[in-house]
């Protein structure tokens, strides 16, 4: 076989197994180690050549940003644990129930709120939709529109700082942590605001797709004071994580660190926290954590191969044909992730 072909390959071969349904993180492994051992066998490199893994590995590791990573999940966790979710939702609903589509409205802020927190989806987003979607479908909501919002808010989690995949990125783009999250806020802030100005637009215009229900108590001060004192705490956990790292007053490994103590101090407060649950937020912070740099061994096992095949310049051909500027590449990249985002884990 041309060694030109060995490189699409591998990608090929790569989509096929993701297909198939096996992890992400074992599946880059998995085909990096059978193309590898094909490629010394003949003779396309060294066995030596694939001894650059541990030098890969020990990069992993002395990343800054993935410091980050830890204080992040487990922030999120004990949060997740301590039930603010429901609690914000459940008093965001009482009072926006009156108005056509308030618990989608409700939806998407408390869905723009946890993924400010978490960086992941959370089984809080989880919770979100099991605690949402019956009391909207028992209210006559349209099915598609409540669980469409529900998504929705699930996958502003990706997007917002202090995203996972936004650390992630940073490393591998190699572009400071801070200016991404810098990056990020404007388009985070139009996607949540398309998604409400959608379900508003779309609520006023058919009301029977998201009838209110009305209540004598919704427009009182008690409601207004219960949504605030249930909004509060994710705000102040916003406002201190982000704005420590913003202002530079901390680093992103140090801002996820403070944000970890706010949400203690926030569980200890409405006595949430046992040594169960806090448990149960240990283990699987170790858990996620382990699956995250799982992840990117396998990434680097699998780079390392590709490059030996000469798999960059593979890419560099098709990136070769697109035409000149900054639109049409953005573009291009834009439509490849939307389309592997299909069958891919993000």
């Amino acid at each position: 076989m041309s060694p030109e072909l060995i490189g699409p390959l591998m990608f090929g071969s790569l989509v096929a197994v993701l297909l198939a349904g096996f992890p992400v993180a074992f599946s880059l492994a998995a085909v990096a180690a059978a193309f590898g051992i094909a490629g010394v066998l003949t003779g396309q490199f060294t066995a030596p050549f694939l001894l650059a893994m541990p030098l890969r590995v020990q990069g992993v590791f002395n990343s800054d940003n993935f410091l980050a990573v830890p204080m992040f999940v487990l922030m999120g966790i004990i949060l997740e644990r301590t039930g603010i979710a429901e609690d914000t939702l459940m008093a965001l609903g009482r009072l926006f129930r009156r108005k056509p589509g308030g618990l989608l409205v409700a939806t998407l802020v408390v869905g723009s709120l946890l993924s400010a927190i978490t960086g992941f989806v959370s089984a809080s987003v989880i919770a979100m939709g099991l605690i949402a979607l019956p009391t909207m479908l028992k209210a006559g909501y349209d099915p598609r529109l409540a669980t469409g919002s529900i998504a929705a808010a699930g996958t502003l989690a990706q997007m917002l700082p202090p995203s996972l995949v936004l650390i992630v990125l940073a490393e591998q783009v190699e572009v400071p942590l801070v200016e991404i999250f810098h990056a990020a806020l404007l388009p985070s802030a139009i996607l949540v605001g398309l998604y409400l100005t959608f379900v508003i637009a779309v609520t006023r215009w058919r009301p029977s797709v998201a009838p209110p229900l009305a209540m004598a108590t919704d427009d009182s001060a008690s409601a207004w004071l219960q949504a605030f004192a249930a909004a509060a705490p994710p705000l102040v956990l916003i406002l201190a994580v982000l704005g420590s790292v913003f202002f530079g007053v901390a680093t992103p490994t140090e801002g996820g660190a403070i944000g970890v103590c706010v949400a203690l101090l926030i569980g200890l407060t409405k006595r949430r926290l046992d040594h169960r649950r806090l448990t149960e937020a240990l283990t699987n912070a170790g858990v996620l954590c382990s699956s995250v740099i799982f992840l990117l061994l396998g990434a680097s096992f699998f780079t390392l191969v590709f490059r030996g095949f000469d798999g960059q310049v593979w890419i560099e051909q098709i990136f070769g044909h697109l035409p000149r500027g900054q639109l049409p590449f953005l573009l291009f990249v834009c439509i490849g992730i939307f389309l592997l985002g299909f069958f891919l884990d993000f």
